[in-house]
């Protein structure tokens, strides 16, 4: 046996080679796998938001049972998983009260808090940091807001022990310092940032400033506030996290949450692990799947070397046989010469799928990812090991179980129903997977595979098709005389290397095409998708306050030449509520990414010509005359009331005059207005209260409506609006004549009716995504608040929100509200332009208006988090199985050319000595050549082409899907065309130069069967 491998040395260095590369795929999955996993976990904790992967513990102390706990007894019952994973933790000790900023004003929250070295954390700009029990630090805005000085205390009341107990007494905390929070120290404070709350109203509270909160020693807590809430927050180091230690901490952390209930355990490591989970078990099938596509082809490739080998050795299994061995004995004969070369490239196998991994994860993975061989690598050896020595036993199957008579011949007869059966099998399966794949039978991953198998198929379908078809073609060839197409035709009838090559090259081209179509398939629905997510080409966020604020930063960009518009973003708490967007119609459309404002009927969000009536004074003043009708039951005096919004939104009534005591009469106006800054006119309101039946109409004129005697713009046409648009049923008319307004009531049941300002339609005209229909919904506003809106237009997405949103005009809800939500809203400028000197731009205006960034979200930038996810390097490593494939086919037709170029060197020297002219003979060799690889290459395209329709919709483009933008599947037909010409271009040079090759070593003297 061993001198038979040395004498056939090329054919067992080929053997090894294809054997290799068989456990090269096998090894290369799961090592590739890890890495992957690996760089799933490395993007999910870099992209997360710290806020989002810190786990926080939290406990609230006992004031009955003088609790004194403090966030070292909390940091001490933190499982050693945990601690593993992350940074020195921060603890906290606070309380929430409420303090009047400045005497005479209403109480407003404030939260008193200790962290863990808080004045290594923040800039004091005045005075020391707190050191004894009483001593805090209050920030720079209060003290610029309120005047306080340092000195000034404060008394905070103690929560009471039990309702019997005695009041404890209050604290008084002495101001020592001013602070300023370290814009450098954002991992410290996650979400619990002190600052950002001073003067600015707190939603449901009527317009109450907020405080900042004060910083104290933690002395403060040891001595004070036994009903404190401690926390600690873990924040997560990403260095730490790894595939095996992230588990661990996640199931630490709800063991510590069952076995102290006391104290609650925020989940955010577990929901980290299942996210990675969700991408994990896309890496799980994806990566072998792509790896198996190539190894597939790679056990093609070695059965058919096989088989060429098995041919070469028939003469000596004939010898074996006539020396005396059995069946048997030949077997183990045949089976060990090949058998040998398959284990030796398993080892080999294994050490160049680790010089791959190297390769690819360099190319394709981020930096620095640990690289790991998991101990599965030995499973898919032995697999790889075990298919290819089943891929030989087949190959070899045939002759050994020809007679000798047969094994003599120089020419082997033709198949044998064996292998026509095997064949028969393999396209049945492959065409049942690929059914499976179409029907929808079979999804997800496994599609990657339909295009192998479709060209397995195809390639052994065409295989056995070929030489009956090639006879046909040169008996044609052969009646119009054209001699070298009558040779080329019968070598492609005769030689057993044209169909392997034709078997080979269809299944390299279908995996070469489907990888690079794959590729760019997917790359355009990435690229749609974060088009639709992000909205524009860049998106400031700032920490504006109002709307004012915001658009007046739009506009001085836009007189710097920076395309601007103005958004407000809010997300509801609850995940199934409408998002609301809030848009400048005018400017919108020309900042969004292409495509997205197209359709959008913005029109219908344009403003009315009435301008908001503004209030601003003490006193509503005019006269009113009323003349009323009512019936029984309507029980005390109708008033007048006006509605007013307030900047932050708040929607108050103020009285102006009670009509009465009698059912006729005038008087003067002389209301308090009560509005804490400038107010806007919302409506007039006529109430009174009465049973069911009950009606009532009145007739009331107001005079010269003003405020402190300064007359109001209410007298134009069009200035009032009836809401209820109900033609002689309950309402309210405004009808103006000169300085006088007449007002006609008319109502039922005692009900309130209403005339509103005409300064902003009622309900607000919106334009919506979603499937919940044309009908009007409430949404929640910029402020907070709620408004109904009518939908104008429905369509699939919209810009930000996607498939579940609502667009509304934010000049429309800026009359209804300035203020911007400080929890839910968001504040942006969306930028037609991402560059760098835009985007400088737009944080150097806001900072001159006062206004922070809190971040720059740009496309490229969402686009990227996309291509950095399991899916895409997934169908990134198709592209590079799809160039492997190819060189693999160049790989076989070298192959084939080595061990059968005797064959044809001995056909062309027959045909010269039989008077083919040479030219003639060396054109039918070169067709030969050409014309096989050339139809395998049509054929890979074609399989390609057909196996993408059938499987791309079921490849999952992402980790998390979505309903819109609605994927799009279409075939990329010039990444097609690109990869197919590459593709031609390559095979069809080599097996021209291996047609040369072998046309240059032709003698006439093999004709004669002499040595070549």
């Amino acid at each position: 046996m061993w001198s038979a491998l040395r004498h056939r040395r090329g054919q067992v260095l080929v053997l090894l080679l294809v054997s290799a590369l068989v456990a090269t795929c096998a090894a290369f999955a799961p090592i590739f796998a890890r890495s992957v996993d690996q760089a799933v976990l490395r993007t999910h904790v870099e992209q997360a938001d710290p806020n989002e992967v810190a786990t926080g513990l939290t406990y609230t102390r006992d004031p009955g049972r003088k609790d004194k706990q403090m966030p070292r007894d909390i940091e001490a019952k933190v499982p050693a998983a945990l601690t593993a994973i992350s940074k020195d933790p921060i603890g906290d000790v606070s309380t929430a009260t409420q303090i009047p900023p400045v005497p005479g004003k209403q109480p407003s929250p404030l939260v008193v808090r200790a962290p863990d070295d808080v004045c290594g954390h923040v800039t004091i700009t005045k005075g020391s940091c707190p050191d004894a029990p009483g001593e805090i630090l209050v920030s720079r805005a209060d003290v610029r807001a309120w005047g306080w000085e340092q000195g000034r205390t404060f008394a905070i009341g103690q929560e009471r022990p039990s309702p019997f107990a005695p009041q404890p007494p209050d604290v008084e905390l002495t101001v020592v310092g001013v602070y300023q929070v370290t814009k450098a120290a954002p991992g410290y404070w996650l979400e619990n940032r002190p600052d950002g709350k001073s003067g600015v109203p707190q939603p449901g509270l009527d317009s109450v400033p907020g405080i900042d909160d004060f910083l104290t020693t933690p002395a403060t807590f040891e001595k004070y506030f036994p009903g404190a809430v401690v926390s600690v927050q873990l924040p997560l180091d990403p260095s730490r996290a790894t595939l095996d230690s992230l588990p661990r901490a996640a199931a630490a952390s709800d063991r510590m949450a069952k076995d102290d209930p006391a104290v609650s355990v925020s989940q955010s490591v577990g929901e980290l692990v299942d996210e990675v989970s969700v991408a994990r078990s896309q890496t799980a099938i994806i990566v072998p799947f792509v790896a198996l596509q190539l190894g597939l082809l790679a056990v093609v490739v070695l059965f058919l070397v096989a088989q060429a080998a098995v041919e070469q050795r028939r003469h000596d299994v004939a010898l074996a046989r006539l020396r005396g061995r059995s069946r048997a004995g030949a077997r183990r004969l045949l089976l060990s010469e090949l058998a040998v070369p398959v284990l030796l490239g398993v080892p080999v196998g294994l050490l160049a799928a680790m010089g791959l991994a190297v390769v690819v994860r360099r190319l394709v993975l981020p930096p620095d990812i640990p690289y790991e061989v998991p101990l599965v690598v030995l499973v898919w050896l032995l697999a790889a090991l075990l298919v290819s020595l089943a891929a030989v036993a087949v190959a070899a199957r045939p002759v050994l179980r020809e007679p000798v008579s047969t094994l003599l011949r120089e020419v082997p007869p033709a198949p044998t129903g064996g292998p026509h059966i095997v064949e028969a099998i393999i396209v049945v399966l492959a065409l049942v997977s690929v059914g499976g794949l179409a029907s929808g039978t079979i999804s997800g991953p496994a599609a990657l595979a339909a295009p192998t198998l479709l060209a397995i198929a195809v390639g052994l379908v065409a295989a056995r098709l070929l030489p009956p078809l090639a006879t046909r073609r040169a008996a044609r060839a052969m009646r119009r005389g054209r001699i070298a197409a009558v040779i080329a035709a019968h070598g492609i009838a005769r030689h057993s290397s044209a169909r392997r090559a034709l078997v080979v090259t269809t299944v390299a081209t279908a995996v070469a095409v489907f990888g690079a179509n794959a590729v760019v398939v997917a790359d355009a629905n990435r690229q749609d998708r974060a088009d639709l997510e992000t909205g524009a080409p860049a998106v400031v966020t700032v920490s504006a306050t109002s709307t004012t604020e915001l658009m007046k930063v739009a506009q001085r960009l836009q007189e710097k030449g920076v395309e601007t518009s103005p958004v407000v973003t809010i997300k509801p708490s609850d995940p199934g509520a409408d998002k609301t967007i809030a848009v400048d119609p005018q400017t919108f459309a020309g900042v969004t990414n292409d495509d997205l404002t197209d359709g959008l009927d913005l029109k219908a969000l344009r403003l009315p010509e009435q301008d908001p009536i503004m209030l601003k004074g003490k006193h509503l003043t005019g006269e009113v005359s009323w003349d009323l009708t009512r019936t029984r039951g309507i029980e005390g005096r109708p008033s007048l009331k006006v509605d007013i919004t307030t900047a932050s939104g708040d929607e108050l009534t103020r009285d102006l005059h009670v009509l009465g005591p009698k059912d006729h009469g005038s008087d003067r106006i002389h209301a308090d207005l009560l509005c804490p800054s400038t107010c806007r006119l919302d409506g007039l309101r006529v109430a009174s209260t009465g049973s069911t039946g009950s009606r009532m109409t009145a007739d009331v004129k107001i005079k010269d409506l003003g405020v402190d005697g300064r007359a109001l713009p209410v007298d134009g046409e069009g200035t009032w609006r009836e809401p209820g648009e109900g033609a002689g049923g309950p309402g309210l008319t405004v009808t103006t004549k000169g300085d006088t307004l007449e007002l006609n009531a008319r109502s039922r049941n005692g009900t309130d009716v209403t005339a509103v300002v005409a300064d902003v339609p009622r309900p607000l005209p919106a334009l919506v995504s979603g499937t919940k229909g044309a009908a009007d919904r409430d949404i929640i506003t910029i402020a907070g608040g709620q408004t109904t809106v009518h939908p104008e237009q429905t369509v699939a997405a919209l810009p930000a929100v996607t498939d579940q949103g609502v667009l509304v005009s934010l000049p429309a809800l800026s009359r209804l509200s300035r203020a911007i939500d400080p929890e839910r809203g968001r504040a942006q400028l969306w930028l037609a332009d991402a560059s760098p000197s835009s985007v400088d731009r737009a944080r150097d205006v806001a900072v001159e208006e006062g206004l922070g960034v809190r971040s720059v979200e740009t496309t490229s930038s969402a686009k990227q988090a996309y291509d950095r996810s399991a899916s895409a390097w997934g169908l990134q490593l198709a592209l590079l199985a799809g160039v492997l494939a190819v060189l693999l086919g160049a790989l076989v037709l070298l192959v084939l050319a080595v061990t059968g170029w005797r064959a044809v060197v001995a056909d062309v020297a027959a045909l010269r000595v039989s008077g083919v002219a040479r030219a003639d003979a060396a054109r039918a060799a070169r067709t030969e050549n050409l014309l096989t690889v050339a139809v395998g290459i049509v054929l890979g395209v074609v399989c390609a082409v057909i196996g993408a329709a059938v499987a791309m919709p079921s490849v999952p483009l992402f980790t998390e899907p979505a309903a819109v933008p609605v994927p799009d599947f279409s075939t990329a037909w010039w990444a097609v065309g690109l990869a197919a010409l590459v593709t031609a271009v390559l095979l069809l040079a080599i097996a021209l130069l291996l047609a040369r090759w072998v046309l240059g070593r032709v003698r006439l003297a093999a004709a004669r069967g002499e040595s070549m």
